[in-house]
């Protein structure tokens, strides 16, 4: 009789353990679509980390290419602006010898 008392809770306790080890099919499926997915999106998000590097890359190979316009832009302003005063000057010098030329046809 001690003998069944003890059985009968050891018997169970195996039963539900067995149960509860043993591998469910819908459960390992569900688990090999879920390690796909996760595998697919390690695999986007390595591919957007070297996207990431290039467009770093590029943004400070574009800033570089502006910072260097900019200064070409101010020399080129620079010049310009010189280029104009001489061209001031030389319009009013040109003025003053025509008036000059005018008075001696005149005299």
């Amino acid at each position: 009789m001690q003998l069944i008392k003890r059985l009968i809770p050891f018997a169970t306790c195996t039963l539900i353990a067995l149960a509860v080890l043993t591998p469910q099919r819908a459960s390992s499926q569900f688990s090999d679509s879920t390690i796909r997915e996760i595998n697919e999106r390690l695999i986007e998000l390595h591919q957007c980390r070297k996207k990431q590097e290039l467009y770093i890359k590029l943004a400070k190979q574009d800033s570089t290419q502006i910072m260097n316009q900019a200064a070409i832009i101010s020399t080129q302003e620079k010049t310009i602006s010189q280029v104009k005063s001489k061209n001031k000057t030389l319009q009013k010098i040109n003025a003053v010898q025509f008036a000059l030329l005018v008075l001696a046809l005149i005299l």
